[in-house]
């Protein structure tokens, strides 16, 4: 299954993510984006965070 991922150590918790797909990524209390586990992700929601993210730190893996 396609699934989301972040490479935190490039990630600068600008929350671009966390706006544009609130379903899928969010801001854990130690203030990294984490990842929703789900069975299938919005696919349109997640290539928006990917195209927004400044960092370019958000793809797909299989």
């Amino acid at each position: 299954m396609r699934h989301p991922v972040v490479e935190l150590s490039d990630c600068i918790g600008c929350e671009v993510c966390v706006e544009v797909c609130p379903e899928v990524f969010s801001l854990n209390d130690a203030g990294y984006i984490e990842i929703a586990d789900m069975t299938a992700y919005p696919e349109a929601c997640v290539d928006e965070a990917c195209r927004n993210c400044p960092k370019d730190c958000i793809a797909w893996a299989d």
